[in-house]
């Protein structure tokens, strides 16, 4: 068998992400909220015209799992979400003030972070890493749960 579990890029990315998300999720446990609900927020902010399914696919997640994290952040008064007035059934989602405050709280811990990566690569490396990362993602998409290429079926 020549496959190892180590050289597999799959478990080195989701090894190096859970490294992230728990060290994330400490550092901002003291606000309420989580990576995943921090992620929401940003998108919202940087999208007035954010809607649920606009944040599902920049996510990558399946809009129940964004529906949950709405509802969560709408409960804790961080965010609402208000019928279109052109699609009654759409609703807009905007950032409360609090949670304006709660997102601007956050947000330094995020860019230090990502500071604290990027001062230990050359500018170049952050750029491949980057590109190979889409490559992974692109590929990704190719394949269907059964591991076969989409367009080989």
């Amino acid at each position: 068998m020549d496959y190892k579990l180590r050289g597999s890029f799959g478990f080195r990315i989701n090894q190096a992400a859970n490294k992230v998300h728990a060290m994330f999720s400490r550092e901002i446990e003291a606000y309420g909220i989580a990576p995943e609900q921090f992620a929401a927020m940003m998108i919202i902010s940087e999208d007035s015209e954010a809607k649920q399914s606009t944040i599902a696919q920049i996510l990558g997640k399946g809009k129940p799992t964004v529906s949950r994290t709405l509802d969560a952040l709408e409960k804790k008064g961080l965010v609402s979400r208000d019928a279109l007035e052109t699609d009654r059934r759409a609703k807009r989602i905007c950032l409360t003030a609090e949670g304006k405050a709660v997102l601007n709280s956050v947000t330094p811990y995020a860019k230090a972070f990502n500071s604290a990566i990027r001062e230990r690569l050359e500018p170049q490396e952050a750029e491949i890493f980057f590109k190979v990362l889409e490559t992974i993602l692109e590929t990704a998409e190719q394949y269907d749960t059964k591991g076969e290429k989409e367009n080989e079926k």
